[in-house]
């Protein structure tokens, strides 16, 4: 009688251990498989396996991988039909979900697979228990030049990294007038805190308010960098809903628009001064980063050197978790809050600028300019001039100064141009025929009184 070849033994807790990683590794839909970290490619059941195979011996080599250990395997998560959610490719819902400080990236849901888009950085891994600034700290010092500024800052980041399922009604918008003050450095620090696949960083505001903007309202930290719009733009106000709703509806190239619950964080930064902001607005906390070691400037290179210096450090994930930790036992003072921002307590000086804080002092210095230049005219486009480049105020206020001055609109051809163009009148004053008109028979052409000496301002 010849010998029987043994038959392999098969340890259940290995069927488990690898079943378990099977199920975290792929979903299904419509006899296909898809990897939870590529849905845009589908692959068969021959191709999983055979990448399953190579990853069980990447990630498991204390696991003998027998023929009867990956049959056994591939039976009880692909094959079987049973409960054990955690032990099976589970049927995909088509649907993805952002949830921060979930780790498993594949939640059930009435026996269906939804995925969550977050992931946790791999430096909170680490498991580093210590707490330290490092360069970061005397970045903050440079970066911002007023200390209040600087902890309602650190206060915002702290809530949301300490509230990391929630999301602020509000965001940071960092501006200056100056190139190399530290902005992009500061958003390369920020997407290392929330991990670089939680994160989206994108010029302006297109890709955010865009059509198909379904990847960007998954993420958790979004960063808009040189932000400039137009005022009362459609941009503008898509943006402000982002910011304070949690819901919104959104779409993916292929897909249906679907009702989306976000949990985004959102800083933007800019060169250009945000008159687009509405006065009063409570969801941008603006704050002015221009400082002595702007590029070029008297201290360009002890800046810059400091840059270089805390990248350096953030290299390493134990700082990141450092850093992290820092800011994970920062206590928060009583009543901070993100959801919504006092503009009258925390107003900076530039929000006070952009806001239109501080009305009076402006309109008092356009009644100056006008009654300086003996304006009793002037063309709506000087007065705009005048308003945000001159006094820095928002333009959406140009209207209401004007009429706070008691200034009337009219539309009046001058200047041998076919088409009426818009002018603001003294009160008292009328103007037809490219003439103005006044008082005790006063008398102008429209051509001569008009022009603006913008260098006497």
């Amino acid at each position: 009688m010849k010998n029987e070849k043994p038959q392999e033994v098969v340890k259940a807790e290995d069927v488990v251990t690898l079943s378990r990683a099977l199920g975290s590794w792929f979903v299904r839909l419509d006899n296909s498989f898809y990897d939870v970290d590529d849905l845009t490619h589908k692959r068969s059941r021959v191709d999983i396996e055979q990448t399953a195979i190579i990853r069980f011996k990447e990630e498991y080599p204390h696991i003998e991988l027998t023929n009867a250990l990956i049959a056994a395997v591939f039976k009880r998560a692909i094959n079987s039909r049973h409960t054990e959610t955690s032990e099976m490719i589970l049927p995909w819902s088509g649907r993805q979900v952002c949830r921060p400080g979930v780790a498993d990236r594949i939640l059930v849901e009435r026996g269906v697979a939804t995925l969550n888009t977050w992931s946790e950085p791999e430096y909170r891994t680490l498991r580093v228990n210590s707490a330290d600034w490092g360069p970061v700290g005397e970045f903050f010092d440079w970066f911002f030049q007023r200390q209040e500024e600087k902890e309602m800052f650190l206060n915002w980041l702290a809530w949301c990294l300490q509230n990391e399922g929630d999301k602020p009604n509000w965001a940071p918008f960092f501006y200056s007038r100056r190139m190399g003050t530290g902005k992009s450095a500061m958003s390369g620090l920020l997407v290392k805190l929330f991990g670089e696949s939680n994160a989206i960083t994108q010029n302006n505001v297109d890709k955010l308010t865009g059509r198909f903007n379904m990847p960007i309202l998954r993420s958790k930290l979004v960063i808009c960098e040189e932000v400039h719009l137009r005022p009362g733009s459609a941009d503008a106000n898509t943006l402000k809903t982002y910011i304070t709703e949690k819901h919104a509806s959104a779409e993916a190239k292929g897909k249906e628009l679907e009702r989306v619950e976000q949990r985004l964080c959102m800083v933007l930064t800019s060169n250009h001064m945000p008159f687009w902001i509405e006065p009063e607005d409570r969801r941008y906390y603006i704050v002015d980063v221009d400082h002595d070691g702007y590029a070029k400037g008297p201290r360009a290179a002890e800046f810059a050197a400091l840059v270089g210096r805390m990248k350096d450090w953030l290299e390493e994930p134990a700082n990141v978790a450092r850093l992290y930790n820092q800011l994970m036992q920062r206590a928060l003072p009583e009543g901070f809050t993100v959801k919504t921002m006092n503009v009258e307590e925390h107003g900076t000086a530039i929000m006070k600028q952009v806001f239109g804080n501080g009305r009076a002092t402006v309109l008092d210095q356009l009644q100056e300019f006008l009654d300086g230049e003996e304006k009793n005219a002037i063309a709506e486009a000087d007065v705009v001039h005048v308003v945000t480049r001159s006094l820095k105020a928002n333009i959406n206020s140009t209207k209401h100064l004007m009429s706070d001055l008691g200034w009337m609109k009219q539309s009046v051809k001058w200047g041998g141009v076919d088409h009426a163009r818009q002018i603001w009148l003294r009160p008292g004053f009328t103007a037809q025929k490219g003439k103005i008109f006044g008082p005790d028979g006063y008398e102008e052409d429209l051509a001569n009184h008009l022009p603006v000496k913008f260098d006497l301002f």
